[in-house]
């Protein structure tokens, strides 16, 4: 079974905070870089307008020409003539409508993506490497110290682990779990010892 979080309580309640808050931190601001991106892509409806303008212009100028098509003298090629007069104003229009179109859409995403980047990238680049290595070092020390040791007696797995906390641990950490480390080594009191070394990777 894969391992989590911290047995002891204090520390998986601090994970599990840590977890919850991270979720909610980049869910709002995900919701807040997509309501970003959605007022400022409706500008965008400006160049849509403009290029539709310009389609328009383009299809009065179809339409006068057929129109003309069928007049005596003048219709034999008038109606080229006034699409392709039509079709050369509309083009600007739906050019300049394009382009506006896509520039708006592109500095709606940059300026969301900008926004979330911001307050998301320092906190994540704290969290994920913290939360990453925590996880690794559960995970690792169930492994060696609860499923790896077959033919390693009781006795022995304790004062390995006694010995690991007074070379590895801080003072401060010792003295959380007992007031006389070195006494309690010394004589072979390796309990509050062992508690502290679980302590300190998150096992009871």
């Amino acid at each position: 079974m894969l391992k989590f979080y911290s047995e002891i309580p204090s520390a998986r309640l601090g994970e599990m905070l840590a977890d919850v808050s991270t979720w909610l931190w980049v869910a709002f601001w995900a919701l807040v870089g997509l309501r970003i991106h959605d007022a400022i892509a409706q500008f965008a409806e400006a160049g849509r307008v403009l290029r539709g303008g310009g389609e328009n212009i383009e299809a009065a100028g179809a339409q006068l020409g057929n129109a003309l098509k069928g007049l005596p003298l003048i219709g034999a090629g008038i109606d080229d003539v006034t699409r392709r007069t039509f079709e050369t104003a509309g083009e600007p229009f739906q050019y300049v409508g394009g382009e506006l179109e896509s520039l708006l859409i592109l500095i709606a995403r940059l300026l969301a993506i900008l926004v979330v980047a911001v307050f998301l990238v320092p906190w994540l680049l704290r969290y994920v490497p913290w939360r990453a290595s925590r996880l690794a070092t559960i995970r690792a020390a169930h492994r060696a110290i609860r499923r790896a040791p077959v033919d390693v007696s009781t006795a022995t797995l304790q004062r390995e682990l006694a010995t690991r906390a007074i070379n590895r641990l801080s003072y401060p950490e010792l003295l959380e779990h007992t007031p006389d480390p070195f006494g309690d080594f010394a004589s072979g009191r390796f309990d509050r010892l062992v508690k502290a070394e679980l302590a300190s990777v998150g096992l009871r």
